[in-house]
């Protein structure tokens, strides 16, 4: 069910929610003291007002080089979105470091993401506790697993939860003719 493309284990998965403020982190890393662990954290404690200066001045120092030109300019999504990217990936190994004691911001093998959106979303039990098992039975505990499958139920359920409002507030919005998601491309003012 969960195939990677590449073989090669992540030593730190996020699992991530799209609507929700919280995250799983399962870290496995060889040099963790109490061994692999299971975090639930949150968007608000990890991504302080730290993370922000620091995306703030990444981003300006990629507007101010010099000698950029309108092609630059246009690939500037792309290296705010990668800035973003690893700023964030940053303040996470941080945060983990600093609840496990370890110093090394190094992550030898790598950092994976689980994006728990759309289909599957509609996983059965059976088939989020099999994928769990595949995936970080020969690394965790059957303690820190059980808490891994518990906590992704409640998020799943949760995201759901989000899901459903997104939704009929959309359908709300587009009854009603509030603005949303949706775009008029013709609206008769009735002056033909």
């Amino acid at each position: 069910m969960f195939e990677a493309s590449n073989k090669r284990e992540a030593s730190i998965t996020l699992c991530l929610f799209p609507h929700l403020g919280e995250f799983i982190a399962i870290d496995t890393r060889k040099d963790l003291t109490d061994g692999p662990t299971v975090h639930v954290m949150s968007f608000e404690d990890v991504f302080t007002e730290e993370f922000r200066l620091s995306v703030e001045a990444g981003f300006s120092s990629i507007l101010r080089k010099e000698g950029i030109g309108l092609i630059e300019m246009i690939g500037l999504p792309q290296e705010v979105e990668a800035l973003v990217r690893a700023e964030s990936m940053k303040r996470i190994v941080k945060s983990l470091n600093h609840g496990a004691g370890v110093s090394s911001a190094r992550v030898d093998g790598g950092i994976g993401v689980l994006f728990f959106a759309r289909g599957l979303l509609s996983i059965d039990q059976d088939q989020l506790e099999a994928a769990m098992q595949e995936l970080f039975g020969h690394l965790l505990s059957d303690t820190q697993l059980t808490r891994l499958e518990n906590e992704l139920r409640r998020l799943i359920s949760e995201e759901q939860a989000q899901e459903d409002s997104v939704r009929q507030r959309e359908m709300t919005q587009l009854i009603t003719g509030e603005p949303g998601s949706f775009v008029t491309l013709w609206q008769n003012s009735g002056n033909s």
